[in-house]
């Protein structure tokens, strides 16, 4: 019998996914606007207001927060891949990118208000590290919101994982909710708010299947190429036969953390 994959933080090659990661992720006008009311929602009013997209990838949120806010946004990843597809991608004013890991920010203390983590803190090698630097670097009271698919949360892509079951196996293997929550408070934060949101991913199963042809996920990269096909064909097929197309819905869970003043 085949051994499941298993997923390791810092283990997947985010350079080599670069060239089709903003295809395979990118986000409707719907989606954006729930995602940008989201944070919306936590952003100071005061100005100037700096915010840290922490594992930026493309920026595709980078992108969403410089349009819809008047701020400075700072994205940080630790691909240069990524980072060159972003740079080239992200035309939006008061915009910079830099190569660091997200245990070791090559930013000043207490000069960020907001920090934006989406599906990146599984990615991580040191957590504990990561969330030492968010205390310094955060300003006092400042933010951090943590978004992402959390291995105790594994009902929120039932449609994704009908189609792809081993990566609903591999996603167990990421830090649990309280995982996240017990090193950030050990790190001088507090769970402020939590919240569950619904997203439109894809408008239907062709379209669905047109972005995991694209391979540019990591539960997907840790399947074998075998198994890849086989449910990829799967899908496909499905896809061929559906008449009257349905939304692909997924809920994407947030941690809101306030660093302690």
């Amino acid at each position: 019998m085949a051994s499941q994959p298993t997923f390791q933080a810092g283990g997947i090659d985010y350079d080599e996914i670069a060239p089709r990661y903003s295809a395979a992720r990118s986000m409707s006008a719907e989606t954006a606007d729930t995602w940008a009311k989201m944070m919306g929602s936590f952003l100071p009013n005061s100005e100037p207001v700096t915010v840290l997209d922490l594992g930026c990838g493309t920026g595709r949120f980078t992108a969403l927060i410089a349009e819809r806010f008047p701020v400075r946004v700072i994205g940080v990843d630790l691909s240069f891949g990524m980072l060159h597809r972003a740079a080239s991608d992200v035309k939006q004013g008061d915009v910079y990118f830099s190569a660091a890991s997200a245990e070791s920010l090559p930013l000043q203390d207490n000069c960020c208000d907001f920090v934006w983590m989406s599906q990146v803190i599984h990615h991580v090698v040191d957590r504990q590290a990561c969330a030492r630097e968010l205390h310094r670097v955060v300003k006092p009271d400042g933010v951090v919101l943590v978004r992402g698919t959390f291995g105790d949360r594994l009902e929120s892509c039932p449609t994704y994982f009908r189609f792809f079951p081993t990566a609903r196996v591999i996603a167990s293997q990421v830090p649990t909710i309280p995982d996240v929550l017990q090193t950030f408070r050990a790190a001088g934060f507090r769970l402020a708010a939590f919240q569950s949101v619904s997203q439109k991913t894809c408008n239907s199963l062709r379209e669905l299947a047109d972005r995991t042809r694209l391979r540019a996920d990591t539960t997907l990269v840790l399947l074998s190429d075998a198994e890849f096909q086989r449910c990829q064909s799967e899908l496909e097929r499905a896809a061929a036969k559906e008449r009257t197309p349905e939304p692909v819905i997924e809920t994407v869970d947030v941690l809101i953390l306030r660093r302690h003043a």
